[in-house]
């Protein structure tokens, strides 16, 4: 079922009006670097986890180019490159695969997020295979015209680069080329634009382009990109969706420095948790094992530098990794209450001062529910009020279990909660509920109860 933008202009949804919320792994180098067997195995563990999205490259990767064959020996262009002549013959051929793994993914309700190239392709406009409008045009309708009957597509334009000017020939060409590939509307799919690190889509472009249907940020691997949501500041005045396509990796060192701390599943989830409270319609996760599927020994890979002092593992085992499996529980709590009404509501918490130390408490509410997360367990000051009601149930939620204990039921008041543990690795969300219908009805079981019994 292919994906729209809900009327609200701030989240997306499948066709038929149920939520969508974007769970991405970036799995970059998929289409090279594994086998059908590999990837489909790679496919259910990551359903499971609760991804629901893929983001992966086409055209040169960060491990490799255009002249590099994948797992069956094919390459995605035929030689001379600059002919443009697409290997696509046959079912072991590049382009083969890449049908494969789209419809093999779709078995487990996953999206491919389809980027047509990688940074270094764009970098030099006297080398580069696609000099200027037409030839990224003809490459852009090759990809329209091949994927415009796959639902589960959404096309990511850029790749990880520094804009320059004369790119946006080629992003325009590119763009231009799917949508007439595509057709009509009804086989139009969404588009996003994935920037250099430490910017958003926005800054990268110079505004609002028409084949961006919701913006992207790259908050990266660096110390300065903790609070990541802050990237959403750029993007939010376009009105149209957001999220953080590329945060901090786990596993990854910090600022590409082999003796700084590797990122770990306690900042893997408050960046997550942060920035959907701040009004993301997704998230996306990422393992530089997992995302160039690496194999032992680490040391093949040209990056290893990225690994810091992680113990030789390969890709497989990276794919439990806890902050990848514990993400599940976000997406399960963002749907558990009404979707679409969901908003930034920092203006609940009344002390949240974006503490590096203690950590930035972040809130997000709906029109009767609020999640308020607290990365180190540090104590929530809370204005209840504005949700209204008679009564307002407390519960707290386990980011690291998905597990949900009511505390107490409070008038619609200030308080002070405390969870049950504090320090680093000890997340917690309050959720708080007013729902006076539904409480009555809670209160008329419990006085049948009693009576029955």
């Amino acid at each position: 079922m292919k994906l729209k933008v809900h009327e609200n202009q701030s989240y997306l949804m499948y066709e038929n009006g149920k939520p969508f919320f974007y769970m991405g792994d970036t799995a970059w180098d998929l289409f090279h670097r594994l086998s059908r067997e590999e990837a489909e195995y790679y496919f259910s563990v990551r359903a499971k986890q609760g991804f629901n999205v893929l983001q992966c490259t086409l055209l040169g990767g960060a491990t490799w180019d255009v002249g590099t064959r994948n797992k069956y020996g094919r390459k995605c262009l035929k030689e001379p490159y600059e002919d443009l002549i697409f290997d696509t013959e046959g079912a072991d051929s590049y382009w083969g695969f890449v049908d494969w793994c789209i419809k093999c993914g779709e078995k487990y309700g996953l999206y491919f997020v389809l980027m047509p190239m990688w940074n270094f392709r764009y970098l030099d406009p006297e080398n580069t295979i696609f000099k200027g409008y037409e030839p990224s045009y003809k490459y852009g309708k090759f990809l329209g015209e091949r994927y415009r009957d796959f639902d589960n597509i959404i096309w990511m334009h850029g790749g990880d680069v520094q804009v320059q000017e004369h790119m946006h020939e080629i992003f325009r060409g590119i763009a231009d080329g799917i949508h007439d590939g595509e057709g009509d509307k009804e086989h139009r799919h969404l588009g996003t634009f994935h920037p250099r690190g430490l910017s958003t889509s926005i800054g990268q472009l110079g505004g609002d382009v028409d084949f961006v249907d919701f913006h992207m940020s790259q908050s990266s691997h660096t110390v300065t990109s903790y609070h990541a949501y802050r990237f959403f500041e750029e993007m939010r005045p376009a009105g149209k969706p957001f999220l953080d396509g590329e945060p901090q990796y786990e596993d990854h060192v910090a600022n590409w420095l082999r003796d700084m701390k590797r990122f770990d599943e306690t900042d893997i989830r408050r960046e997550a948790y942060e920035c959907v409270l701040a009004g993301a319609c997704g998230h996306a996760y990422g393992n530089p094992l997992v995302a160039f599927f690496i194999y032992e020994p680490l040391e093949q890979f040209k990056y290893y530098y990225f690994l810091g002092d992680l113990k030789d593992t390969g890709w497989i085992d990276a794919l439990t990794h806890p902050g990848a499996a514990s993400l599940k529980h976000l997406v399960d709590l963002r749907l558990s209450r009404p979707y679409f009404d969901f908003r930034p509501a920092q203006e609940m918490v009344l002390n949240s001062d974006d503490d590096l130390l203690f950590g930035h408490i972040a809130a997000g509410r709906g029109d009767k529910y609020a999640f308020i997360y607290t990365p180190y367990g540090r104590e929530i000051q809370v204005d209840c009020s504005c949700l209204g009601g008679e009564f307002i149930r407390a519960s707290w939620f386990n980011p690291r279990t998905g597990e949900e204990t009511v505390i107490c039921d409070i008038s619609p008041t200030k308080a002070v909660f405390v969870p049950e543990t504090r320090g680093k690795g000890q997340d917690w969300v309050l959720i708080l509920e007013s729902d006076k219908h539904e409480w009555k009805l809670e209160e008329q079981e419990w006085e049948k109860a009693g009576k029955d019994n």
